[in-house]
C-alpha cells in the first residue's frame, strides 16, 4: 500500500459530528467513534489524512468543544422547549406551525443521517414586512452550519454544498426568477433528495468524460420569497404562512443561537448512528408530502416533543395541497371528468370511457370564444395526469378505470386518503422532475426572461403557450416567448374563468 505524504482538506466526512473551536482557539473535529466523542485536529483513515480548512471558511458560528462534550454527557430533556422559546423571541406564528419550525432545526442536524432520505424546504412565502426574513434567520443561527444567502450564484452554492453540507436560507424577493438567470433550476429541484448531484461542463476542451464535473446539491433549505414558486418547486416546500401580526420582536444574530447550537451540536452525536424504528404513513398524508414530512416524524421520537400537533400541522398542509391541486388546471379537468362520471351513474363501473368532446365542452363552457382551448390542449393535460386518448372512429376519448379513478380521487382530495406505500410513494427522478429539467436545458438558450406573474394559474397558461408555440415550429425562441407575452396580457382581461 502506497503511504500518503499531504493531507486533505475537508469538513465533512462519515463519522464526522461537526468541526468545534477549543478554549484557545484552535479547530478540531468532533468525531463519533465506537459511541464515543473524541476532538482531534486531524483525521487519520487508511489511505488519507483530513485536515481542518482555516476558520475564515466556515461563515457561521462554531461551537466550543468543552461545552458539546459537557453536554454530550448530559441528558438534555428541555432541549426542544427551549428551542421553541428561542424561536419565539424574533417571530409570531401558530403552535402548529412552530411545531414543524423546530423540528426542522432538528432535522437539520440529522439531515445525513443513514435513515433519512429527503429533506424538505420551508418556504416563507408571503407580502412585504410580515416577518419571513426574521424568522428565516432566528432558524438559520440555530441550524446545522446555516448560511443565509440573498443572491443565486451557482458556484458559490455548489462550493457551500459540496464543501460544507450545511443549511441554506435563500432569502430572495422572486427566487423563481433568481433561479432562471443564475442557472440553478436544477439545484434547487434535487436539493430536497439525499443523493442528488449536478453536472456542469467545465473543461470542453479536455473532451468525452474529462469535459464534466459532478457536484452534490443535498441539504436542509430555507426559502423566503414574495412572489409564488414555480409549482414543481414548491411540492418539495412544508409553507409556512406569515400573520400579520405586528409586534416588537428581538432581531435575530449569531450569538444568540451559540448556545443552543453547542446542546443540538451534542445532540446530533447522540443520534447520528441510532436506528430509526419503521414508521408508517399517517392516514390524510401521502405520496410526496409524506415523504417530505416523514423525517420530521422521525426526529420527534428522538425529542421531547407534542407529536399530536406536529402530525395536525402536516394534516392541514395536506389539506392545502389538496386545494390547490382543485384549482389547478389538471384539478379543474378532473372535476369535470368527476361531473361526467357522476351524470352519467358510471363512478361503480369497472371501466368507462369519455370523450374529449364532453370535456373540452364542459371546460369551455361559459369562457370567451377567444379563450376556449383545443381538443388537443385538452389531451395534453389529460395525458399529463396520466390518462391516455385514443381514437375511436374519428372521436378522441380517454379510457378511466375503477382504479385510476379511485387514485385520482384521493390525489384531488374527493376522498379520505389511505395510507401509501413509504417505499413508492417518491421515485427516484419522477417524471414531472425530468420533464422540468428539460425545459430548464432549452429556456437557457433564450435571453428573453419570463414575465411577473400574479397567480399559479398565471404561470401555467404561459407555460402552455409556450409549449403550444414550440410545437407549431417555424419560430425562434424570442419570439415565442414575444407572442406568449402577448397571450398572458390578453388572458388577464378576462376573470370570468367558471371554476
Amino acid at each position: 500500500m502506497d503511504l500518503f505524504t499531504e493531507s486533505k482538506l475537508s469538513a465533512s466526512f462519515p463519522g464526522l459530528v461537526d468541526i468545534c473551536v477549543t478554549d484557545d482557539g484552535d479547530l478540531v473535529y468532533a468525531i463519533l467513534k465506537d459511541g464515543e466523542l473524541i476532538f482531534t485536529r486531524e483525521h487519520v483513515r487508511e489511505t488519507e489524512i483530513f485536515s481542518i480548512p482555516e476558520r475564515k471558511h466556515f461563515p457561521f458560528e462554531l461551537s466550543r468543544a468543552s461545552k458539546v462534550e459537557a453536554f454530550f454527557n448530559y441528558d438534555d430533556v428541555y432541549l426542544y422547549d427551549d428551542v421553541l422559546e428561542y424561536l419565539k423571541r424574533f417571530s409570531a406564528l401558530d403552535d402548529e406551525q412552530w411545531s414543524i419550525v423546530a423540528h426542522y432545526v432538528f432535522l437539520t442536524y440529522l439531515h445525513d443521517h443513514p435513515g433519512i432520505d429527503y429533506c424538505p424546504y420551508l418556504l416563507f412565502n408571503a407580502v412585504p414586512e410580515r416577518g419571513k426574513s426574521r424568522t428565516g434567520k432566528s432558524i438559520i443561527y440555530a441550524a446545522f452550519r446555516g448560511i443565509h444567502l440573498i443572491e443565486l450564484r451557482e458556484a458559490t452554492i455548489f462550493r457551500y454544498c459540496q464543501n460544507l453540507h450545511g443549511t441554506l436560507f435563500f432569502d430572495l424577493m422572486d427566487i423563481t426568477k433568481k433561479a432562471a438567470r443564475g442557472n440553478c433550476e436544477d439545484i434547487l429541484l434535487g436539493r430536497y433528495e439525499k443523493g442528488s448531484r449536478c453536472n456542469r461542463v467545465l473543461r470542453p476542451d479536455q473532451g468525452p468524460f474529462n469535459d464534466m464535473e459532478y457536484f452534490e446539491t443535498y441539504g436542509p433549505t430555507l426559502i423566503a420569497s414574495n412572489e409564488p414558486l414555480d409549482k414543481i418547486l414548491e411540492t418539495r416546500c412544508l409553507p409556512i404562512n406569515m400573520p400579520n401580526i405586528p409586534g416588537n420582536y428581538e432581531n435575530p444574530r449569531p450569538e444568540h443561537a451559540v448556545y443552543l447550537k453547542e446542546r443540538l451540536t451534542a445532540w446530533r452525536a447522540k443520534h447520528l448512528s441510532a436506528a430509526f424504528d419503521e414508521i408508517q404513513p399517517i392516514e390524510g398524508i401521502t405520496g410526496r408530502l409524506w415523504d417530505i414530512a416523514k423525517p420530521l416524524f422521525l426526529v420527534s421520537r428522538l425529542v421531547n416533543a407534542q407529536h399530536r400537533i406536529l402530525e395536525d400541522a402536516i394534516l392541514a398542509i395536506a389539506g392545502e395541497k389538496d386545494q390547490s391541486r382543485k384549482e389547478s388546471f389538471e384539478g379543474r379537468l378532473f372535476a369535470i371528468i368527476k361531473e361526467i362520471t357522476d351524470e352519467k351513474g358510471q363512478a361503480d363501473s369497472l371501466e368507462w370511457h369519455i370523450t374529449i368532446n364532453e370535456i373540452r365542452a364542459k371546460f369551455n363552457q361559459g369562457r370567451p370564444e377567444d379563450k376556449h382551448v383545443s381538443p388537443q390542449w385538452i389531451g395534453r393535460r389529460l395525458k399529463s395526469m396520466s390518462l391516455t386518448s385514443r381514437s375511436i372512429h374519428g372521436y378522441s376519448e380517454i379510457k378511466i378505470t375503477a382504479l385510476e379513478y379511485e387514485t385520482l380521487l384521493k390525489q384531488y382530495g374527493y376522498v379520505g386518503r389511505e395510507s401509501a406505500n413509504p417505499t413508492k410513494s417518491l421515485p427516484e427522478k419522477d417524471k414531472e422532475y425530468q420533464e422540468h429539467l428539460g425545459e430548464v436545458g432549452s429556456g437557457r438558450h433564450s435571453e428573453h426572461e419570463r414575465p411577473a406573474f400574479n397567480s399559479p394559474e398565471e404561470r401555467e397558461f404561459y407555460d402552455e403557450t409556450v409549449q403550444t408555440l414550440r410545437e407549431e415550429g417555424g419560430r425562434s425562441e424570442d419570439e415565442i416567448r414575444r407572442m406568449a407575452d402577448e397571450a398572458l396580457e390578453e388572458w388577464r382581461k378576462y376573470d370570468d374563468v367558471p371554476f
